[in-house]
């Protein structure tokens, strides 16, 4: 999950967005109300229930507010303002009251158009109001409206703060890696995350990072950096659980570019301790051994019940072609990160170019997998490749992330 800005802005900002309240951590935008219904989280099942009427076919904004829990903010579009309001919108706000939901009109306090808010918390609502009658919103939170006009392809897009993704990642995960990893990932990934949805259901999904142009987030590090070329399907089983690949052009300016960010975060330190405790322990520089094997490709592979690291040198491996003890265990994880850190890489083994790392016997298994059927349908060309089920997301040489389900 690493992304380069794209850089265009051209896409015109919502007035429904001027609903939101500006301490907001997510907030979806769909151009009609009923068909986004089916794209909503669970916690939102109870909007659902609610009959619409005319104002199915409205634009809608579903925000969530920063709290304690993720509070729905649900704002839909009625139209001009008038001094009464229409029978559609009344009746929502009877259905409203009858489940329990809390609501408001806002009348002629929106510039242009009146907006039906919905929540399932009356402060949420009061913030809201709050915020409507003072004149501000989420478009005055530091980057959104910049982040929110990046063009893009699909019409539904969700924004997300990436500084809060401790509150709207998932608290279970299953993706190899532990939930604290991932939320120091993403939080330092951008500022925004843009999701445009091509359908309601999420299909096809374009990912767009802003980062403001800060060297400490790696979206802006990778801006710089060129796509590697991918030859990984080669070497990987077609039972694959979960892999995370990163290829390399140029692995000293992919570490130097790396180092730059690791400074302006104040972590540089701490990634040469990591690199000194590494040379003490086996005699050698992880450096100094990154550029001795010309890096080309880098991944983490999981499948059945094994992983393995593999890497690809612009030269054949010379690892043996059966399990042999690894002299400089830790190494991938110190260079390039948590995402590449396995259970156990106490053995080597090499296969042309390639070389893997893990377990005795789950080497021997990535070997044996090499010989039967591999593994199809991944990019010739990317800056970064991850796959989980059926979930994957690459960043590609336009700079930009495709998630496709």
């Amino acid at each position: 999950m690493l992304w380069a800005c794209t850089g265009n802005i051209s896409r015109d900002i919502p007035p429904l967005m001027r609903s939101v309240p500006s301490r907001s951590l997510a907030v979806m935008h769909f151009p009609h109300c009923s068909s986004a219904l089916e794209f909503l989280l669970d916690s939102t099942s109870i909007f659902r229930r609610v009959d619409y009427g005319r104002l199915g076919s409205a634009e809608m904004v579903l925000s969530y507010d920063y709290s304690a829990a993720l509070v729905p903010l649900l704002a839909i579009d009625a139209g001009k303002a008038d001094a009464d309001t229409s029978q559609a919108v009344r009746k929502v706000l009877s259905q409203a009251q009858e489940l329990g939901l809390h609501a408001l009109y806002t009348g002629d306090h929106l510039p242009k158009r009146a907006a039906l808010l919905l929540s399932t918390s009356r402060p949420s609502i009061d913030e809201a109001w709050s915020h409507i009658e003072s004149g501000a919103s989420i478009l005055d939170a530091p980057g959104f409206k910049e982040a929110l006009s990046i063009d893009g392809p699909g019409s539904a897009r969700i924004m997300l703060k990436n500084g809060s993704a401790s509150r709207w990642l998932p608290r279970k995960l299953d993706m190899g890696f532990s939930r604290k990893d991932l939320v120091r990932f993403v939080s330092g990934a951008a500022a925004w995350t843009v999701a445009d949805l091509d359908g309601p259901s999420g299909e096809g999904i374009v990912l767009h990072p802003w980062t403001d142009g800060k060297q400490s987030y790696m979206a802006q590090m990778f801006s710089g950096l060129p796509a590697g070329e991918m030859k990984l399907s080669s070497v990987i089983p077609d039972t694959l659980d979960m892999v995370v690949c990163l290829p390399l052009k140029d692995c000293k300016a992919y570490n130097e570019a790396w180092k730059e960010c690791l400074d302006v975060r104040a972590d540089l330190s701490r990634y040469k301790g990591r690199l000194a405790s590494l040379k003490r322990a086996s005699g050698k520089n992880p450096e100094t051994w990154m550029a001795e094997q010309d890096l080309k490709e880098v991944a983490r592979l999981d499948w059945d019940g094994h992983q393995v690291l593999l890497w690809r040198s612009a030269r054949r491996s010379r690892a043996s072609a059966a399990p042999a003890e690894n002299p400089y265990p830790g190494f991938i994880p110190a260079l390039f990160g948590e995402a590449f850190r396995i259970t156990d890489e106490g053995f080597l083994a090499g296969r042309g170019n390639w070389t893997a790392a893990g377990s005795a016997s789950d080497v021997a298994a990535w070997l044996d997998a090499c010989k039967g059927k591999t593994a199809q349908g991944m990019p010739k060309k990317a800056k970064y490749y991850f796959r989980s089920g059926k979930f994957s997301l690459v960043a590609d040489n336009n700079n930009i992330i495709t998630n496709v389900n």
